[in-house]
């Protein structure tokens, strides 16, 4: 008696979890990260970037106004702020030449250490909505 009030409690629990699993839309499809150049040549005036700081865990967003200024975020050296924790994060690509547009961009600190990723960002879901503070406003 006592094995199979476990098994039937079990049975309940295991239900219970499968049913509360959210499911996916339609139109869901995974976002990817910014991990190339051709990812940063993609990006038009308008898109929105989440900035992510794996420093102090925070995601702040950058909107796009321009291609020059998405060029600026890949560029090798260049330096990106998190406006979080003020740590300073170095883009640096991982092709021999500089030039090529296949290596990959990865954001360091000053011991080398990848601590920031960015990621373009589609839409805000409608249950999210109410936690978008704004553009350069950092998310905990």
């Amino acid at each position: 008696m006592k094995k199979l009030l476990s098994v039937v409690l079990l049975s309940i629990l295991g239900v219970a979890a499968i049913s509360t699993a959210a499911p996916r839309g339609p139109d869901w499809k995974p976002e990817r990260s910014l991990s190339s150049v051709e990812d940063f040549q993609s990006l038009k005036a308008g898109d929105t970037v989440a900035q992510v700081c794996t420093m102090c865990d925070t995601v702040s967003t950058i909107q796009i106004k321009s291609k020059e200024q998405a060029m600026e975020l890949c560029k090798e050296g260049a330096m990106i702020n998190c406006p979080s924790c003020d740590s300073k994060a170095k883009a640096t690509r991982g092709s021999p030449r500089p030039e090529s547009d296949r290596g990959a961009v990865r954001f360091v600190n000053e011991h080398g250490k990848e601590c920031m990723f960015m990621a373009k960002v589609d839409s805000v879901g409608d249950t999210h909505k109410s936690i978008d503070r704004g553009s350069n406003t950092p998310h905990r």
